[in-house]
């Protein structure tokens, strides 16, 4: 099979194009788009909208009033329109946050959430799953309060209505970022309804809390090393309807990645790198690249050194049956942090999956760049 790589750039230097990216059908003409996120436009952020068939930009939106600390996108149609929503999760340098679920088609902001404490670092993270049971696709949004003793929490907003459905707490006060580092949604146990999942990757004990909305309580809990919980990303990896979870684990010996299956959580394998702080698997995504029904795993370490190029940053492929290690790309210059930034999605009339990812390219002094990568069969 061939790579097939489409590259799109940022318009000004340390720009930080492709920060975080998104695909999805936002403005209604049954065609997905290409969307992607600048954390350094004047004093906010910049929402970039490129067509999927000419890779021409359609239109910008200006975020935030304030220097932004981070940016996630994702797209889901919430109002159940059959149009996906943009939702747009931003934490400011000063640890405010918002949450904006967006309209492309109609110019409309749906739901609006601020943060409700300060310095809580409110939209840190941010998922998207039916938690509830009601057949709409609620928001999860984390705030780890990660300053002055800050007890983490995870607020979950009706996808019908933006009403607080439910907010989970820690049950202790950390002085660092922890409970709600990371949080996905998923249905884990095969009852039709999605969990939600809390990463609290601290000291002495990291954990992942798996909490039923619909009855209100714990159902599973996970503990590993410090820093297990870093990130944590859900989906059906071998299309038998029945999710798997996947975990990272950030550690000072190098990170692990595992994949954990089945309402009793069976561990299955792990990928595991031994150069630390460079953060492999700090950013997943997970999508059948090469069209066999099974979808693959995809890890980046925006940090890696390739070729004695610091920074220049390395995004892995890997078998889901296995952990087997497929394919491994690296950034082209020092300081490109390639991979700092993961997503994928199907594009019009392709039968395999596309990858985007983002190269910052900050440190470089360079306009960030975003790379769509998708393997095709060769003729």
């Amino acid at each position: 099979m061939s790579l097939k790589i489409k590259t799109l750039i940022g318009k000004e230097k340390q720009d930080g194009f492709g920060y975080s990216s998104a695909i999805g059908d936002i403005n209604g003409d049954g065609k997905k788009e290409i969307i992607v996120a600048s954390v350094n436009h004047k004093n906010g952020g910049l929402i970039s909208v490129y067509s999927s068939s000419s890779y021409k930009l359609i239109e910008t939106l200006e975020i935030g009033a304030k220097k932004i600390n981070t940016i996630r996108l994702l797209t889901a149609d919430l109002n159940q329109d059959k149009v996906d929503e943009l939702i747009i999760a931003v934490t400011y340098q000063d640890l405010s946050g918002e949450v904006q679920v967006i309209s492309f088609m109609d110019k409309q902001t749906i739901f609006h959430f601020t943060s409700p404490k300060e310095f809580d670092a409110f939209g840190f993270s941010v998922a998207v799953g039916d938690v509830d049971g009601d057949g709409y696709k609620d928001l999860i949004v984390s705030a780890p309060m990660p300053i002055l003793n800050g007890r983490g929490n995870v607020y979950i907003y009706s996808g019908k209505d933006g009403n607080l459905i439910k907010q989970f707490t820690s049950k202790i006060t950390r002085d660092y970022c922890d409970y709600g580092t990371a949080v996905a949604a998923g249905d884990l146990d095969g009852d039709g309804v999605c969990e939600v999942i809390i990463g609290a990757p601290g000291v002495p004990n990291g954990e992942v809390l798996i909490y039923s909305v619909e009855h209100g309580w714990l159902i599973h809990q996970l503990v590993g090393k410090p820093g297990f919980g870093t990130m944590l990303h859900v989906d059906d990896l071998d299309n038998d309807g029945i999710n798997e979870l996947i975990i990272t684990t950030k550690d000072l010996q190098g990170n692990t990645v595992s994949v954990f299956k089945g309402a009793h959580l069976d561990h299955l394998y792990d990928m595991e790198c031994n150069e630390v702080d460079i953060g492999f698997g700090e950013i997943i995504t997970t999508a059948d690249l090469d069209g066999d029904g099974n979808k693959e795993i995809v890890l980046a370490a925006f940090n890696a050194t390739h070729q004695l190029k610091k920074y220049a940053g390395q995004v892995s492929v890997y078998n889901s049956t296995n952990g087997e290690l497929l394919h491994r790309w690296h950034g082209i210059d020092e300081n490109d942090q390639f991979g700092f930034s993961l997503s994928s999605g199907g594009l019009e009339n392709q039968k395999n999956a596309t990858i985007m990812i983002g190269a910052l390219k900050e440190m470089g002094n360079k306009p960030g760049a975003v790379y769509l990568a998708q393997l095709e069969d060769d003729q």
